[in-house]
């Protein structure tokens, strides 16, 4: 009776309950609907005829970042550069059209600067930079890295674990660029490395390291009590006998190094194609001095040792190998004042000439007495064979500047050309530079020996190759220097470099080339800068 008399109020009451639910779900749906809406464009958001709505935004926000752009972002992250920087860049086509490397190739018709630098921050979120405009250049046809065979080759290093894993490696990186392909293959060339106070840990870990990288080498550890010289001394015994082991494989080498750790090939396959004219059959004793600092004047004579690199064919190191100089556990004090130096490539010269009637022929590359340096070292006209001490008398990353040559050739390593329609010359790998007084490029002035500049009789002065048409850079005023910071290759095969002029004082940076001689009232230096400023460049076929 409860039931049926209450039933039908009851069913009522629940059907507007769930009336009146429904009513306020609307109600609330609809309101957050039109929150969500974007509100209407403000004329603030028409700007040179676009809207930017909310979507618009989002779509920018998330749009991908240029290569140019994170390029920049990741210079300035690394190498501490200044937030603020102006930056030009521009992309290089080249033309494998010249038929002779020249001694400075001209550009007309095409400004190098052909518009100012873009002073940007590169902390803006905004921040879209691209380069927008090529230039074609032209070079020769020459062997890159992954073309040279350089099985023939071995080598002699010695240094310590310290040198080899300072600055992230970047020694054992330089040697990647002439005892590879340049892509993480060997070469065919062969390292015997010996390291000084070495622990078995410290042996192992380089050993993997250039194992890693490409580099076909036994690492062994080097007598404690031996200095540098009596190591190298050793390191003939090492070759002679490691060159014997590798023919038992099988594997020829018709030429054995020593050489300093800091020294680089550029031009692997011109140095090979020099040996080759002295037959492996025969005892040579062959020197490759760089540059003027690589020789020394002693009793009005002028002298090399052979700068920190010597080569020996096989019978000359068997034969070095047995004098009575290079066994004894360390040079004497005599023979050491015999060398007058106590270099390692001196006491060998002493050693060779004091118990053999062997000389000493000389490879040469940016100098000689008979042809000296046109201008500073690496900005000459000249193709060196080897680099001396790259980093600590020019500051020059021989590593990163010679990833071009995986591009373009070992030819157009350090090529010059100048820019004749604004007067920019660029260096490739290693600088580029303006001249706001104005620039020349002039005939370099025939110089004759000077009779009473004598050559030690022992040495054999191979001939220099140098351009028929040396050409010089003339200038007065000051000269304004962006130097090689940075060089990456892209997936695409184009090479990217950096080149920065840094802020403050440009003496701060300079290498002793660009230090100006008292008396000079020509060139001055140029002005401090407030920031740094970077120029990148893109290499392309």
């Amino acid at each position: 009776m409860f039931r049926s008399s209450f039933a039908p109020y009851g069913r009522s009451r629940t059907l507007q309950v769930l009336f009146s639910f429904l009513v306020i779900c609307t109600l609330l749906s609809t309101v957050r609907l039109y929150r969500r809406q974007p509100p209407p464009p403000s004329i603030y958001d028409y700007t040179d005829g676009k809207t930017r709505g909310a979507q618009q935004n989002d779509t920018s926000a998330t749009r991908p970042l240029s290569d140019e752009t994170l390029y920049l972002r990741y210079l300035v992250k690394k190498y501490g550069l200044t937030n603020e920087i102006p930056w030009f860049a521009r992309r290089i086509r080249l033309q494998f059209a010249a038929k002779a490397r020249k001694s400075m190739t001209e550009v007309s018709g095409s400004k190098f600067l052909y518009r100012d630098f873009q002073r940007v921050r590169t902390d803006d979120e905004r921040l879209d930079l691209h380069a927008e405009k090529s230039v074609t250049l032209s070079v020769t046809k020459s062997a890159t890295p992954d073309q040279v065979d350089a099985s023939s080759l071995l080598f002699g290093i010695s240094t310590s674990f310290d040198r080899l894993t300072y600055g992230n490696s970047s020694l054992i990186h330089d040697w990647a660029r002439w005892l590879t392909d340049g892509k993480g293959v060997p070469n065919g060339a062969s390292l015997v490395l010996t390291l000084h106070r070495a622990t078995d840990s410290e042996v192992s870990h380089i050993s993997s390291k250039l194992r890693s990288i490409g580099i076909d080498a036994i690492v062994l550890p080097a007598e404690e009590a031996q200095d540098s010289t009596a190591r190298y001394l050793d390191l003939v015994h090492l070759l002679s006998r490691r060159k014997d082991e590798l023919l038992t494989e099988e594997y020829e080498k018709k030429y054995l190094a020593l050489v300093d750790d800091d020294v680089f090939f550029p031009s692997l396959g011109k140095l090979l194609s020099r040996l080759s004219k002295y037959s492996p059959r025969k005892k040579f004793y062959l020197g490759l001095p760089s540059e003027q600092a690589d020789w020394t004047v002693e009793n009005d004579v002028t002298l090399t040792y052979g700068g920190g690199v010597v080569f020996l064919t096989p019978p000359m190191a068997d034969a070095v190998s047995k004098l009575p100089c290079l066994n004894t556990t360390a040079p004497s004090s005599a023979a050491r004042a015999e060398s007058k130096r106590g270099q390692w490539d001196a006491m060998l010269y002493t050693c060779i000439a004091t118990h053999t009637s062997s000389q000493l022929h000389i490879l040469p590359s940016l100098s000689t007495p008979l042809s000296p340096q046109t201008g500073a070292a690496y900005t000459s006209d000249v193709q060196p064979l080897t680099l001396h001490h790259y980093k600590q008398r020019h500051r020059f990353e021989a590593g990163k500047a010679h990833l071009l040559t995986s591009l373009c050739g070992e030819d157009c390593f350090l090529q010059r050309f100048f820019f004749r329609d604004d007067g920019w010359v660029l260096v490739a790998g290693h600088s580029i530079s303006a001249y706001p007084d104005g620039v020349a490029i002039e005939p370099a002035p025939l110089t004759d020996r000077d009779p009473e500049n004598k050559v030690g009789e022992r040495l054999v002065l191979a001939a220099q190759p140098v351009p028929a048409d040396r050409k010089l850079v003339s200038w007065a005023g000051a000269k304004r220097t962006w130097r090689l910071l940075d060089s990456r290759a892209g997936l695409d095969g184009a090479v990217w470099q950096a080149y920065v002029r840094h802020r403050g004082s440009a003496a701060a940076y300079a290498d002793e080339d660009d230090r100006l001689p008292e008396d000079d009232t020509v060139h001055t230096l140029e002005g401090p800068a407030d920031v740094d400023s970077v120029v990148v460049l893109i290499w392309e076929r």
